[in-house]
């Protein structure tokens, strides 16, 4: 190597080093990148140590992904082969031959990699015989080759059961179900063969789980596969792969996180069969191992959090009564099942074991059951799969009465149930009745994670709603005897926490305290005294400061903002009540009335959560950085509940006027823009004959409100990138169904589109030809323009009162306006029974007919732009015409806003009589000779030199003379 080559190479160690310094979103493509490097310049350790870092980081949910998996373990197998044979001495090998060397055990990893490259380019593709010769090769292997072979054999097997799962030719899928058939009977018989050999299956498992997987699930993707072949692939899976690479402390968290995604690649492809065998087939083992690994520390987040996964995906697949087909219990006949089989198989298996876990004498047993229970709940799957576990009589009164003489670390696993317990309202009331006193101790006694979790919980707990009443609550429950801890006290207590945080080199154990004292705070924000305590406090700085340093601070820091500035809901006066009895039950004294303490409780949480006092709110949040926090939450690769939050919270933020402008100024425009889901529409129009739908996305639906409110106060053209894009999203505001809210949306919308349409004609941010005709918005436009609530139609009409400027919109009003104006006739008398052909023709079928019903409203801005429309177009002919001639009453109402004391509308009055006077119609302008009205406010118009209506009125006199 020249020494320039390797200056070259060392230049681009240091970039990329610079670039995982500065960026770490894509650490593990770049650490493969630099390995790479590393092995070019002659430095196989440090490339080792690059691939190592990479392997550790991908098993991170942040950073995995399927992509980023098998570039992990392609360039493992790499740097296993750059130490043999380059694969380029292999190139001229045939495909048998190198069958044969992994037979004869004489071939290297190189070797195996070149044929593993030839079948992933399409370039060859093995017989069922040479692939099946393959895998008794990797059997063989298993505990007598070195890892890296037999793992490339393995690897080598998957891509060729893909290519075969594939055929190219229609008519031989029938013959490719009936390889991979045997490819999978050959695995199965040589696991038989083995039962007794521990050792071969668990590095069987561990190193060939993916190909496993491949095999069985590439069966699934066949319809010609025979029904009890596929379930006897499924049922060899679950028994042997799941059970023995699940087993604890025999397998390590790369092999449990193999077979976790076995599992859930199954679910997607043979759901009855995998049901069944997990749940039935196998006896209660499956269900014990996915427990188990639900019961892990919480420190190993791989494995458990595929199981929770798992949890979920089996949860939701038992409640479908398709499902349960494979059970004897299953009735085809029935329409539903209130209860299917594997759903209730799944219930009590699951109550079975945490039962016996939660109930052992043996700490540890017993910290993993009750771990394992709450990641149930984490997972969506607890009110499902834990429902049975309930209701046995007088399991919740033990697990409490057991839990004041446990050690700490299964006390820790106890708040953990009871925090994610606060999912569910019932059993979370069940549990603070019953351990709101020694969560109150551990809260008190305990320091470092115990303490905090408890905090938590208490936290969440102090906002559950209220026990059943006294006189109708069961003699045999035992009523607690613990009392609430004070709210105020316990917020206090999290404020202290974090803001000693601020003083200090933060470290990740101190993070994480900070994020579940946020997360608390948020849960004691949901009290309207709370709030105010809250941001009357230093805290949210330090939040804010602190959020920067993690992911889940930041979420924890976004419900926060949220509850804190949120508005309240308009609710029905059957919600009202139903609230009112709600916290009576809670706060009702003796001695009170209910009407003396209804009355107490509405002026009381008025006073703290009217609009007024959420808008100071939301100041003090945004002075403390909440804008900030907000736009760097939506970065890189972020949570839908992230998501949805922030668009509620910018949604809220930008209801006050003036922190609009802060708004725009610290970025929430891009971020609003950057979380709008896939199917949310975009500037540019794929589909000529495009109609404006509603929003079905209840986030894009926020994005939009929160842009249209920014886009009322803020000037366009220094807010927004592209108004166009701006104009198709807020567009679809306006077809909202009817709800509470809609009538606000839809005003907020006119009013942003207006602004947007203010831009100068015919200038580069001039969208109203896009917004009307391109995006067809004119039709949901008039709709709103005919809208019975004033300030809607207001609004509506303000807008067309700028879109007539657009040539399209212009000619769309004035189109036909005159087609009724005969030669000898001034006005055509319609009779009063016309029929529909006639009306057609007459002027109410024209649209300047609702600008001129509109100029005789009572509402001076709804008559102000309706009439600053027709003076728009009262510049062609035919509207003048159609005015003078057609309507019977336009020039009396025109001229009735001429006698008011609104300069605005004299002008706009004073504009139309001159282009009337002047448009060329001898009929027209003989009318307005004809009226003394007519003269007499034109006479009225030129007294005073200095109004705006002087130099028209006095041009429209000229030519009328």
């Amino acid at each position: 190597m020249t020494t320039e080559s390797k200056d070259q190479l060392q230049s681009q160690v240091d970039q990329l080093t610079l670039q995982l310094q500065t960026d770490s979103s894509n650490a593990p493509r770049v650490l493969l990148d630099r390995a790479r490097v590393y092995g070019d310049l002659g430095e196989p350790l440090l490339a080792r140590e690059d691939i190592a870092r990479a392997a550790s980081l991908v098993r991170d949910p942040t950073y995995k992904s399927e992509s980023s998996v098998e570039a992990v373990e392609r360039a493992v197998r790499q740097l296993s082969v750059s130490g043999n044979k380059s694969q380029t001495e292999h190139i001229g090998a045939s495909d048998q031959e190198i069958i044969d060397k992994v037979v004869q055990g004489t071939s290297d990893v190189a070797c195996v990699v070149a044929l593993e490259q030839r079948i992933r380019a399409n370039k060859t593709q093995l017989s069922g015989e040479q692939v099946c010769v393959l895998v008794d090769a990797f059997h063989k292997m298993c505990t007598d080759c070195e890892v890296a072979i037999v793992e490339a054999v393995a690897s080598c097997v998957s891509a060729a059961l893909v290519r075969l799962s594939v055929p190219e030719d229609a008519k031989a899928v029938d013959g490719a179900a009936e390889t991979l058939a045997s490819v999978v009977q050959e695995i199965i018989d040589a696991w038989a063969n083995r039962s007794d050999n521990g050792e071969f299956k668990q590095q069987a498992c561990k190193v060939g789980a993916k190909m496993y997987t491949t095999a069985v699930y590439a069966l699934s993707t066949h319809e010609a596969v025979d029904a009890r072949v596929l379930q006897s692939a499924v049922d060899f899976y679950v028994g042997q792969i799941w059970l023995v690479g699940t087993l604890p402390a025999e397998t390590d968290d790369v092999c449990q996180s193999d077979v976790c995604q076995g599992i859930l690649r199954l679910l997607t492809s043979c759901r009855p069969h995998l049901v069944y065998s997990f749940v039935k087939s196998n006896g209660s083992l499956p269900i014990e191992r996915l427990m188990s690994l639900l019961g892990q520390p919480r420190s190993l987040t791989g494995s458990r959090s595929l199981a929770m996964l798992i949890a979920s995906q089996l949860t939701a697949a038992v409640q479908d009564p398709s499902a349960s087909s494979l059970f004897p219990e299953y009735d085809a006949k029935s329409k539903s099942h209130t209860s299917p089989p594997a759903l209730a198989q799944l219930r009590t298996l699951a109550a079975d074991i945490i039962d016996v876990l939660v109930q052992s004498t043996i700490q540890s047993e017993r910290t993993r059951g009750l771990y394992a229970l709450a990641s149930l709940y984490e997972s969506g799957a607890g009110s499902e799969m834990a429902i049975n576990v309930w209701a046995k009589n007088g399991w919740a009164e033990e697990l409490w009465d057991q839990g004041e003489f446990d050690r700490p670390e299964t006390q820790l696993a106890l708040v953990y149930l009871a925090d994610a317990c606060s999912t569910d309202t019932k059993v979370s009331a069940s549990m603070k009745k019953l351990g709101n006193g020694l969560v109150q101790e551990l809260a008190r006694a305990r320091t470092g994670e115990l303490g905090e979790i408890a905090s938590v919980v208490l936290a969440k707990w102090s906002n559950l709603p209220a026990p059943v009443n006294p006189g109708t609550e069961p003699k045999d429950e035992p009523e607690s005897d613990t009392s609430d801890v004070d709210p105020v006290q316990l917020a206090d207590t999290h404020i202290a926490r974090i803001l000693a945080l601020s003083n200090s080199d933060i470290s990740d154990p101190q993070i994480t305290a900070a994020e579940r004292s946020t997360e608390a705070l948020g849960f004691l924000c949901l009290n309207p005294l709370l709030k105010h305590h809250v941001v009357q406090s230093p805290v949210l700085q330090t939040i804010f400061a602190l959020s920067k340093k993690s992911p889940q601070l930041k979420f924890a820091a976004v419900m926060l903002i949220r509850n804190l500035t949120q508005y309240k809901p308009v609710l029905s006066e059957e919600q009202k009540r139903v609230q009112q009895m709600q916290q009576l039950s809670k706060r009702a004294q003796p001695g009170q009335t209910i009407g003396s303490e209804i009355k107490e409780m509405e002026s009381k949480d008025h006073n703290l959560d009217d609009a007024s006092a959420v808008a100071e709110r939301s100041k003090k949040v945004c002075e403390a950085g909440a804008i900030a926090c907000l736009v760097g939450a939506v970065q890189g690769k972020v949570s839908d509940s992230t998501k949805d939050a922030v668009a509620e919270v910018f949604v809220a933020l930008a209801t006050l006027h003036e922190l609009r402008g802060q708004l725009v100024q610290q970025g929430a425009v891009r971020a609003l823009l950057s979380i709008l889901s896939a199917d949310a529409p975009r500037a540019p129009l794929k589909d000529a004959k495009y109609t404006p739908t509603a929003l079905p996305n209840a986030r894009d639906k926020h994005v939009a409100w929160a842009l249209a409110k920014c886009a009322i106060s803020v000037p366009p053209h220094l807010a927004f990138d592209d108004p166009r894009a701006l104009a198709r999203l807020i567009l679809s505001l306006l077809a909202e169904e009817s709800h509470a809210q809609s009538l606000l949306i839809r005003f907020e919308a006119l009013l942003a589109l207006t602004n947007l349409a203010s831009a100068e004609p015919g200038s580069s941010s001039d969208i109203r030809g896009f917004l009307a005709c391109d995006l067809v918005g004119m039709s949901l436009i008039e709709m709103c323009v005919l809208n019975e609530h004033v300030m809607v139609r207001r609004a509506a009409t303000e807008l067309v009162c700028n879109l007539v400027h657009e040539p399209r919109v212009f000619e769309r009003f004035v189109e036909g306006a005159d087609e009724g104006v005969e030669e000898e006739s001034r006005i055509i008398e319609l009779p009063d029974n016309e029929d529909e052909d006639e009306s057609r023709r007459g002027y109410r079928a024209q649209r300047m007919h609702v600008l001129v019903a509109l100029s005789d409203v009572d509402d001076a801005a709804t008559q102000s732009a309706a009439s600053g429309a027709l003076a728009v177009l009262s510049n062609d002919p035919r509207c003048c015409r159609y005015l003078i001639l057609v309507h019977p009453r336009a020039l009396d109402v025109l001229l009735s806003l001429a006698d008011t004391n609104n300069a605005g509308l004299r002008h706009r009055i004073a504009v139309i009589c001159a282009n009337a006077a002047t448009c060329g119609d001898s009929r027209v302008l003989a009318k307005l000779r004809n009226s003394t009205n007519v003269a007499r406010v034109l006479q009225s118009m030129v007294e005073d030199p200095q109004m705006p209506c002087f130099a028209a009125a006095q041009s429209a006199q000229e030519a009328l003379k």
